[in-house]
């Protein structure tokens, strides 16, 4: 991650200084994302080959939700967890003028990104309902946008949770594909086939101030 370039006015005949620009490095380490689910031969012999192929697409869809559920959450990071964006949340959204204010944040970390709000429904509800002032019945939240900027919504954002900046500074790491093992041993003498799901995932924001958040009233 580099800062910006630094330069200097100077006289006309003097050197010009070192205006190359710093680097932080942001470590991503592998956290594991895992289940397991037992399916009765019994079951899978009633019916068609597309049974097994459709748990194994619901345990891929639950690892997508987790992830994101964790990456927009409140839970600190650990060594076996990453750290949601949410974490520590302060700021609390009251008017319209705090989302500006909110906005303003961005804005002064100098975010060049195209910036986008990703908040909870409970939050999409509030703004959807929220004046933009006691002058105006213009709401804060129409079609789909707060003041021209896109704005979505999921129930794996928690509370009335809202974040605002530029999400192509979320880095999101991945090692290798997600890992699916079919064991037809463990529970052989049961008439059942276990299948174990792998994955191992990473997040953290790649540059300080690009993504702001708060909580709506």
């Amino acid at each position: 991650s580099m800062t910006g370039a630094n330069v200097t006015w100077e006289g006309e005949n003097v050197e010009a200084k070192d205006g190359a620009g710093t680097f932080t490095s942001v470590k991503l380490q592998p956290k594991r994302l895992t289940a397991y689910i037992d399916i009765s031969k019994n079951f899978l012999i009633q019916t068609d080959a597309s049974s097994e192929s459709l748990i194994r697409q619901d345990l891929i869809n639950a690892i997508n939700s987790k992830l994101e559920a964790t990456i927009l959450g409140e839970a600190a990071g650990t060594v076996t967890q990453p750290k949601g964006i949410f974490e520590g949340v302060t700021k609390t959204i009251t008017s319209f003028a705090d989302l500006c204010d909110l906005e303003s944040d961005v804005e002064d970390a100098n975010v060049m990104g195209e910036c986008k709000y990703i908040m909870s429904n409970k939050a999409k509800a509030a703004f959807r309902n929220m004046s933009k002032s006691t002058k105006s019945t213009e709401l804060v939240m129409q079609n789909g946008e707060i003041d021209g900027t896109q704005v979505f919504n999921t129930s794996n954002v928690t509370g009335k949770n809202v974040a605002f900046g530029d999400f192509s500074n979320l880095a999101i790491g991945q090692w290798g594909s997600i890992d699916l093992t079919v064991d037809p041993y463990t529970l052989a003498t049961k008439g059942m086939i276990r299948l174990v799901i792998n994955a191992y995932f990473d997040s953290k924001v790649l540059r300080e101030g690009a993504i702001v958040t708060a909580k709506a009233q």
